[in-house]
């Protein structure tokens, strides 16, 4: 017997084709199930796109399989449950997604004034495509995220969805059934919140803008004419406390104003200086409306993620520079990381590390060499000793040294050598690496550079991702990798003997890399990051663009926010 899931329950088709096949269905005239077949053959009043059309032939066998026996109509009328339904579809909005995506207007009109066979008809065939659509869209995402973003590798799950829509048409309540649909990761579920929290504001009026001004205005004692519109905007998002004291100079820029600046600073992954400057200004100036969209993308993007990331797993957000690593659904060690520059940005992917290299080789990528090593080489060909630079005459297990001196650097117009380098502190990537191979050759990595890690802005790798405090998330993963002969001392003596060693991990852990611009922190903040890598635009783009093109809610459609931050636009994997 097969057996399938639909969002984590066990169902039987064979056991559903029974039931199908024993169970009492209510008929209707002869007039309504001509209606229907004529609108599942024929898509009368059906959308048009590549996705609705397989769905219309996925709604002819699911009506097939019922002799076209109604699933939302009882005696002529609709039922109790095709009412609820649509009080389920009415509520896509809190989850982000759009409900004229689902056809509520028409559905309504339909349930109120539709009494002839044929408005029954369409009133079957749009609750039941819409229950597929919105099932399908809460369990997997609206969007194939290959399809919008070539730098985001992540494949689209599929659900059975015959299976799906058989089981809601048996169900008292099909909307309970939908509410089990959405991740339940604590991460969306905040966001859900935050959803509807910035919601309110928006509806509220959101917040007047700050003004514009050429200077910035630092925090000694400063004043300017621009503080009361800062304490309002920092009011309305409870960052400056609605009882905090007003200085008697309304333009001072006091001590209360600097700290709620501060805060905001870094909820906005800006550096918290309690400077009014340029960045600043763009981030309090977001509107209410754009930060929903921001929102409401960010949890698209958490049902892309998979239902089971692992027990134990690495979780990346490029957005926020953040590494978090999971056991059993707690977050056990974070630490901030350094990511891809806007130019050599670091793609979206998930993959299983399998080993660590303490003391690791550099093998430079051809790009770099050419871009980077060999001009420098060429202008003083010592460069390469002074930077532990080794030529290598071919990419081979056999390659031989080439000793630099006996180049002829004049006349040279590329490095025809491959060039590592050397483990020790000039090493670029540090002192430890951590690798899930992946066709980008992206990894983790120490790096010399430690200063960078002070930065709130950290977009300076070349793809790889850069981590501070290396060893201690190396520690972290050994253990629940269960790796137990490297305890932290042997891995420490390995660091200094100085010599390359290859740590085997005994079961390997997942790594997801992900990009999220808005998340809810552990006390309850709601936290924005800025479109480093321009993602957020064009996720916004596509969002616009696959709207369904229903006649019946065309105009719901136009009318629907949508947008985000703009933000800027693999090469991959160096350091």
């Amino acid at each position: 017997m097969i057996v399938r899931f639909v969002a984590g329950r066990c169902l039987s088709v064979g056991l559903l084709a029974g039931l199908l096949a024993f169970s009492p269905l209510p008929a209707l005239s002869k007039d309504f199930t001509t209606a229907l077949q004529q609108r599942l053959t024929g898509g009368i009043d059906t959308p048009e796109n590549d996705r609705d059309s397989q769905d219309l032939l996925t709604l002819g066998r699911f009506y097939e399989k019922r002799h076209y026996a109604p699933a939302w109509i009882e005696q002529g009328q609709p039922s109790d449950r095709a009412r609820l339904l649509l009080m389920a579809l009415q509520k896509a909005a809190s989850q982000g997604l759009n409900p004229s995506d689902y056809g509520v207007a028409r559905i309504a009109t339909l349930l109120e004034r539709g009494d002839s066979p044929d408005a029954l008809a369409e009133l079957e065939v749009m609750l039941s495509h819409g229950a597929l659509d919105y099932g399908r869209d809460l369990a997997t995402g609206r969007l194939a995220p290959m399809a919008i973003d070539s730098e985001l590798y992540v494949e689209k799950r599929e659900i059975d969805v015959l299976t799906l829509l058989s089981r809601l048409a048996m169900l008292p309540d099909p909307g309970v059934e939908l509410a089990e649909l959405p991740p339940r990761r604590a991460e969306y579920q905040r966001l859900k919140g935050a959803l509807q929290q910035y919601r309110e504001l928006a509806a509220a009026g959101g917040w007047k803008p700050v003004p514009l001004a050429e200077l910035s205005l630092k925090p000694e004692g400063g004043k300017d004419e621009r503080l009361p519109a800062l304490r309002a905007r920092l009011h309305v998002t409870g960052e400056l406390p609605a009882d905090a004291p007003i200085p008697e100079d309304p333009t001072l820029f006091d001590e209360a104003t600097v700290a709620a600046l501060k805060k905001f600073q870094a909820r906005h992954g800006l550096e918290p200086d309690g400077v009014l400057g340029k960045q600043t200004l763009l981030a309090l100036n977001i509107t209410a409306e754009q930060r929903v969209a921001q929102i409401a993308m960010n949890m698209e993007r958490w049902r892309w993620m998979p239902v089971d990331m692992g027990p134990s797993y690495i979780l990346v957000n490029l957005a926020a520079f953040h590494l978090s690593i999971f056991e059993q659904g707690t977050v056990v060690h974070e630490a901030r990381v350094v990511v891809g520059t806007t130019s050599t940005r670091t793609p979206v992917f998930s993959r299983k590390m399998s080993y660590l290299e303490v003391n690791p080789y550099w093998h430079v990528p051809a790009k770099i060499v050419r871009d980077e090593i060999f001009p420098k080489a060429k202008r003083d060909p010592s460069y390469l000793a002074q930077h532990n630079y080794e030529l290598l005459s071919d990419w081979t297990e056999a390659a031989v040294p080439v000793d630099p001196k006996s180049l002829d650097w004049a006349h040279m117009t590329r490095l025809p050598y491959r060039v590592r380098q050397a483990p020790g502190d000039k090493n670029s990537l540090g002192r430890i690496k951590m690798m899930f191979p992946n066709q980008f050759d992206v990894y983790l990595h120490d790096t010399p550079s430690k200063n960078l890690f002070n930065r709130a802005n950290r977009s300076f790798s070349h793809g790889c991702i850069r981590v501070e405090h290396p060893f201690d998330v190396a520690e972290v993963i050994l253990r629940l990798s269960g790796t137990t002969d490297w305890p932290r001392a042997k891995l420490d003596e390995a660091l200094n003997s100085g010599q390359r060693t290859v740590v085997r991990l005994k079961q390997p852990i997942p790594i997801h890399i992900s990009y999220v611009t808005s998340f809810v922190a552990d006390d309850g903040s709601v936290n924005f990051r800025s479109d480093i890598y321009g993602r957020d635009r064009k996720l916004a783009t596509a969002i616009r663009a696959s709207r369904v093109k229903w006649d019946a809610v065309e105009a719901e459609a136009r009318m629907a926010p949508g947008g985000a931050a703009a933000g800027r636009g693999t090469d991959s994997g160096s350091h």
